[in-house]
């Protein structure tokens, strides 16, 4: 069964998320984004993970190759990230 390449936009509330990937058969985590870009450096760290690639610039980070992005930033903000997210063809979750 091909795993579901996941994106998450938004560490704190993200963590879920991304622990979920981690233990999952049926998703991974592929791409990390926030614009804190200490604590991606502190999850990129923590996570030990050269699978994952780590953003601070969303218009990159959706340039990257997933099925799904999770938004799990503050949730007056997900209408934009959502639109973009959806005019290149990436499923989106909101959380």
């Amino acid at each position: 069964m091909k795993k579901i390449k996941i994106g998450v936009l938004g560490l704190y509330r993200g963590t879920s998320m991304i622990n979920y990937c981690v233990r999952s058969n049926n998703a991974e985590v592929v791409a990390i984004c926030d614009k804190w870009a200490e604590g991606v450096e502190k999850k990129k760290e923590q996570l030990s993970d050269d699978s994952i690639t780590f953003y601070t610039d969303f218009d990159e980070f959706i340039k990257h190759d997933m099925d799904a992005v999770v938004l799990a930033n503050y949730a007056n903000e997900h209408a934009p990230f959502a639109i973009k997210c959806l005019e290149k063809g990436i499923n989106v979750i909101s959380e």
